[in-house]
């Protein structure tokens, strides 16, 4: 098996199980293109429906959606695309359109013969349910890359970590949002898993210890991989880096999170960054499967993305 790389997918099956490496707020009434969250909301196979209901009621549905900004010199917004073309339903592209034209950057160097900068750019949009007739549509979370290759750190090679039986046999499955500290040598320093969203639903000590379990066995992986440090660029001086990696678990019976699809899940709780103490968590979880997210590289937002 191939490590994954930043951009790429790849995962191991443990007893059917796979381990994938991977505000503004609307209020809509119920309209065709709603009702098809509700299939999410619903949970289907992600969430059992007999769980506890305080529980249930954390739900959520988000959808992370792909694409590129162009802004200038001066850190304005001059254009923006959208990847998954009719998979993106028109309300949520328009959605996220308003939002990114209000966006303001710190001031970039652009290259030679250019009059813009373009970088990759994700975005979450999370959808909850407020009663039977209307939900809540908010960009929770956005995130940019950088638009000069070479100048931010990058994946090396990137095992998988091992799927835990218990949580594999027990049909548990989510989302670890792991940052590592990255030294000189390119190797991890340090991790800890700042978020972790399950596909399961239980009581609430019984979703703590299936967030902890999930959260060891990323953080033991961790461990073994190793990163390029930037080649050039202000960040290439730095004594360390810190990045995001999201891995994801996906147990027997649940579909694979990818991009332009509605996925339920609990959310948990956020842990602040030991050694990046300045750093939000907002939009931790914007970020696409199978890849590495510098933090404090690339694109810098001025303009504050709200949480709800």
């Amino acid at each position: 098996m191939h490590p994954p790389t930043a951009g790429h997918r790849c995962g191991k099956r443990v007893g059917g199980a796979m381990l994938v490496l991977r505000t503004r707020e609307w209020i809509c009434p119920m309209s065709r293109w709603i009702a098809l969250i509700v299939l999410c909301l619903a949970m289907g196979a992600a969430v059992s429906a007999n769980g506890p209901r305080a529980v249930r009621k954390q739900a959520e549905s988000s959808l992370l959606v792909k694409g590129s900004i162009d802004i200038t010199a001066d850190g304005e917004v001059l254009a923006h695309t959208l990847e998954g073309g009719d998979t993106v339903p028109p309300a949520i592209a328009e959605m996220i359109g308003k939002r990114v034209s209000e966006l303001r950057f710190e001031p970039v160097v652009l290259q030679p013969g250019t009059s813009r900068a373009r970088a990759p750019m994700t975005v979450r949009v999370v959808a909850k349910k407020l009663d039977d007739d209307r939900y809540a549509l908010q960009v929770r979370g956005m995130q940019f890359g950088s638009h000069a290759p070479g100048e931010t750190v990058s994946s090396k090679s990137l095992p998988p970590p091992s799927y835990p039986e218990s949580a594999a046999w027990g049909g548990v499955g989510g989302t670890v949002y792991v940052v590592v500290r990255i030294g000189r040598d390119g190797r991890v320093e340090d991790a800890i898993a700042e978020q972790v969203n399950l596909r399961v639903i239980d009581n609430e000590s019984a979703m703590t210890k299936w967030r902890q379990v999930l959260a060891q066995s990323a953080l033991q992986g961790a461990r073994k991989w190793t990163f390029t440090p930037p080649q050039r660029g202000e960040a290439a001086d730095a004594p360390y880096w810190s990045a995001r990696v999201p891995v994801d678990y996906v147990a027997p019976g649940q579909s694979v999170p990818n991009e332009y699809k509605w996925h339920a899940y609990i959310p948990g709780p956020r842990t602040a960054i030991p050694w990046e103490p300045e750093v939000s968590a907002a939009g931790a979880d914007a970020l696409a499967a199978g890849g590495v997210h510098p933090i404090g590289q690339g694109l810098r937002l001025l303009t504050p993305i709200g949480e709800g």
